[in-house]
């Protein structure tokens, strides 16, 4: 078993990277803000000129045939600079599941979406505030026993308020006409709450990285006492402290991805762990990130407070920690795996 990235996911990461720091800074994100607009249409552009938002479709719908180990590795560069676009919704929770729809809703999301102009947003118990619907094309709508497909000239919604500006949320008033379907609903919910939880983990990786940087750099700019504070050891162990969290978090990120990728039976629980686990760090990133500044992280001057907003906001989603400990919990009661120190899932 190899877990070794290949040379296309490391590329691919790569030009990611790239092109995601010049486009999405900080002040392009404030400036969304402020004009209240934080889906950027020349950067969701870019984005799709670089082949990302069908990264993961089939060769013959015009993709890469990306596995969710690349999907992962994209989505934690996203995390990083605190990309506003639901480009991770597009490719983990519309692209990565055509195939389990019915035929004719899945003719009526290639209609609105593969050119990647527009999205299809996604609405499911876990997360039921659809993400950005002025800019969809429909809406993927998850209920307790079914789904839908709803173009967007047949719904209705208001806008609500959310902690984080980058995630303009809305919530569905009435829905005048939808295709809708219980065809293989649990395989299809199970890998839509799997494919929310590692994409939210991905993301809360990037983010936990982004502050712990930011916060360093504070820390050896910050002077008290005639030194940097990042020369004095309660600093330097708070810091450390959300490093090691991250680092047991990303594997188990990755863990999750190939776990999906090679369709594994047990992706399910992988993918529970890496959101606790990622939960957990971007948790303790927030919290000793705005210690280490002082409690001035969260002050509108600082660039710190736009990571630690999404950061909230998504370890809320797709299954908070207490959601996802409970389905780590619940697999591994039921299951007849050997557990202890020798063994592990």
């Amino acid at each position: 078993m190899n877990f070794i990235f290949t040379e296309e996911h490391i590329q691919f990461k790569d030009a990611i990277k790239a092109f995601l720091k010049d486009e999405c800074t900080p002040a392009s994100i404030r400036s969304g803000w402020a004009e209240k607009k934080s889906f950027n249409q020349n950067r969701w552009k870019g984005l799709e000129e670089l082949g990302v938002l069908s990264s993961n479709l089939s060769e013959e719908y015009g993709g890469l045939g990306m596995d969710q180990v690349a999907l992962a590795l994209m989505v934690e560069e996203m995390g990083y600079v605190g990309l506003p676009e639901p480009v991770a919704e597009q490719t983990f929770l519309i692209n990565d599941l055509l195939d389990l729809l019915p035929a004719e809703m899945q003719k009526k999301i290639q209609e609105h979406h593969m050119s990647g102009a527009s999205y299809i947003s996604v609405s499911h118990p876990l997360a039921p505030n659809p993400l950005f619907l002025n800019e969809s094309a429909g809406l993927l709508l998850f209920e307790e026993d079914s789904y839908q497909f709803v173009a967007r000239h047949d719904l209705e919604f208001e806008e609500v308020a959310s902690n984080d500006p980058s995630r303009e949320l809305a919530k569905i008033k009435s829905i005048n006409h939808s295709i809708s379907s219980t065809e293989n609903f649990e395989i299809l919910n199970s890998a839509v709450s799997s494919r929310g939880a590692l994409m939210t983990a991905a993301f809360l990786v990037g983010l936990s990285q982004k502050m712990i940087d930011l916060s360093s750099a504070y820390a050896l700019d910050r002077t008290q006492f005639g030194k940097p504070i990042g020369s004095f050891q309660a600093v330097k162990h708070m810091l450390a402290d959300v490093a090691v969290a991250i680092e047991f978090a990303r594997p188990a990120v990755y863990r999750a991805a190939y776990s999906l990728a090679d369709n594994n039976p047990k992706s399910a629980l992988h993918c529970a762990h890496a959101k606790y686990m990622s939960s957990r760090a971007a948790e303790l990133a927030c919290k000793n990130s705005i210690q280490v500044h002082g409690a001035m992280g969260y002050t509108w001057e600082m660039d710190l407070h736009i990571f630690m907003r999404k950061a909230w906001s998504l370890m809320a989603c797709w299954g908070n920690e207490d959601k996802q400990q409970d389905i780590i919990f619940n697999t591994l009661k039921s299951s007849k795996d050997e557990l202890g120190v020798l063994y592990t899932f």
